[in-house]
């Protein structure tokens, strides 16, 4: 389970609000310099190895702002050389004929009884799907990355996960998955922010 995960989305947060989804990059060599800066005249204040897989800001220039816990436990913002990474998506769907895109999300959240807390959300994800010509159906995951803002004031980062099956005609295709979620049922969250969501096809 990968959580990385930033406050930079909470914004976003809000019942039906729409989110625009964030890009995940992996790390193709090591070990790589984060700077605090766009540059290598600013100070670097973490290694990032290969295979580590960040959350991508933007980009100035040749530089990569981003994102990615450490593996010593420290949430590291900062800046790389973007030759160093790659979207995480091509790797993940490189070796599969299929691809699913996930274009867009719609969350709706219910508070309990007494409105205290969150007791449900709606997650709906829409999908669009590419494969084999011949293929008459395909399953896709999608994944969603959250955090749970807890009545303490303290911010738990979760990821939900859904599959579906879904059929294809003439290698092309259309879903929208939809992840029921019950923040409440171990902690008594007062919101849920969606930071990330992402899909991969795979042939059946």
């Amino acid at each position: 389970m990968r959580l990385i995960i930033r406050l930079i989305c909470a914004s976003l947060l809000l019942a039906g609000s729409c989110v625009h989804a964030l890009e995940y990059y992996t790390v193709i060599d090591e070990p790589i310099n984060v700077r605090t800066g766009p540059g290598t005249q600013n100070k670097a204040i973490a290694q990032a190895h290969k295979n580590e897989q960040v959350l991508l800001i933007k980009k100035e220039g040749d530089w990569a702002n981003i994102f990615f816990v450490h593996p010593d436990g420290r949430k590291i913002e900062g800046w790389m050389h973007a030759d160093f990474i790659k979207p995480d998506a091509a790797v993940r769907q490189e070796n599969t004929p299929v691809t699913a895109h996930a274009s867009y999300a719609h969350m709706e959240c219910q508070e309990d009884a007494e409105k205290e807390v969150i007791a449900t959300c709606l997650l709906d994800i829409d999908i669009s799907i590419a494969g084999p010509q011949d293929a008459e159906a395909v399953s896709v995951l999608c994944e969603s990355e959250m955090l749970y803002n807890v009545k303490d004031g303290e911010a738990l980062p979760v990821q939900e996960s859904g599959n579906i099956r879904t059929p294809l005609k003439h290698g092309e295709g259309a879903a929208r998955m939809q992840l029921v979620i019950f923040p409440s049922a171990k902690h008594p969250v007062s919101s849920v922010t969606v930071v990330d969501y992402r899909c991969v096809g795979h042939p059946v």
